[in-house]
C-alpha cells in the first residue's frame, strides 16, 4: 500500500501537476491523493482557475496586452514631442525675448543736443533689442530741483554681440542708432539707469533710489 502524501507536498506540486510537467509518477500520486482529499480537490479547482489559460482565449489576451503596449508607446512619443516642443520653446523665447541691461559706456551711447534744443539718443553698438526711457520728472537732487529724463537699453541674446559665437559672424559693422527724447526742452539732465516702472509704483522701488545707482550721461 502506497504511504499517504501529506496535503502541504500535494498543494506545492499542483501548479506544476496542473501545468503537466510532473514525471508519470507524480502524476499518479497528485491523481490518487486528489480522489479521497476534499481539501486538496477544493485546492485544485481554485489553483485551476486561476492558472489555467483556455487556448482560444490566449490570442486575445496577448492581443490585448499588444494594444496596452502600443497605445503605451503613443503616448510615450506624444509626451517627448509635446516636451521636446516646451524646450524649444523655452529655449527660443529665451533667446530672443530674455532681454537685460547693456552697461553703460561712453563708447556705446551718449545723448548729444542738435537743433531747437532736441536731445537725440545715439547708439554706436552693433544692435539693441530695445530701448527703455522716462519722460522728464522733477527731482530734487543734491539740494536742487531738476527736470530728470531716465534711459537704459536692452540686449538678448540673438541681438548681442554674442550672436557670434552662434553664426560666427567675425565682422560685424558698427551702426548708429538715433532717436529723439520726447519733451527735450524740459529736461535738465539725462541719467543712464535699470528701472521698473512697475517696482516704483508698488513702492518696491523709488525714483530718488534709481538716481542713486544712475550714471550722469548728460546735464544742460
Amino acid at each position: 500500500m502506497m504511504k499517504e502524501v501529506k496535503c502541504t507536498i500535494i498543494q506545492d506540486v499542483l501548479p506544476l501537476y496542473i501545468d503537466e510537467v510532473v514525471s508519470q509518477d507524480t502524476k499518479e500520486m497528485v491523481d490518487q491523493h486528489l480522489q479521497h482529499c476534499e481539501v486538496c480537490q477544493k485546492v485544485y479547482e481554485k489553483m485551476k482557475r486561476k492558472l489555467y489559460i483556455p487556448a482560444e482565449n490566449k490570442a486575445s489576451i496577448f492581443k490585448k496586452i499588444n494594444k496596452k503596449m502600443r497605445k503605451k508607446k503613443v503616448i510615450i512619443s506624444m509626451v517627448s514631442v509635446f516636451a521636446t516642443a516646451i524646450i524649444l520653446f523655452g529655449a527660443f523665447a529665451y533667446v530672443f525675448y530674455y532681454e537685460r541691461v547693456i552697461p553703460y559706456s561712453d563708447d556705446l551711447m551718449r545723448i548729444e543736443s542738435q537743433n531747437d534744443n532736441q536731445l537725440v539718443s545715439r547708439y554706436f553698438g552693433e544692435s539693441y533689442a530695445g530701448v527703455n526711457l522716462t519722460h522728464p520728472m522733477p527731482l530734487e537732487i543734491n539740494g536742487e530741483k531738476k527736470n530728470v529724463s531716465f534711459i537704459y537699453y536692452t540686449e538678448t541674446i540673438a541681438d548681442s554681440p554674442t550672436r557670434m559665437l552662434i553664426n560666427n559672424e567675425k565682422n560685424l559693422n558698427e551702426q548708429e542708432y538715433i532717436f529723439e527724447l520726447p519733451e527735450s526742452e524740459k529736461i535738465d539732465a539725462v541719467y543712464y539707469a535699470d528701472f521698473d516702472v512697475e517696482k516704483i509704483t508698488s513702492e518696491k522701488d523709488s525714483w530718488d533710489s534709481v538716481v542713486k545707482r544712475a550714471v550722469l550721461i548728460w546735464e544742460k
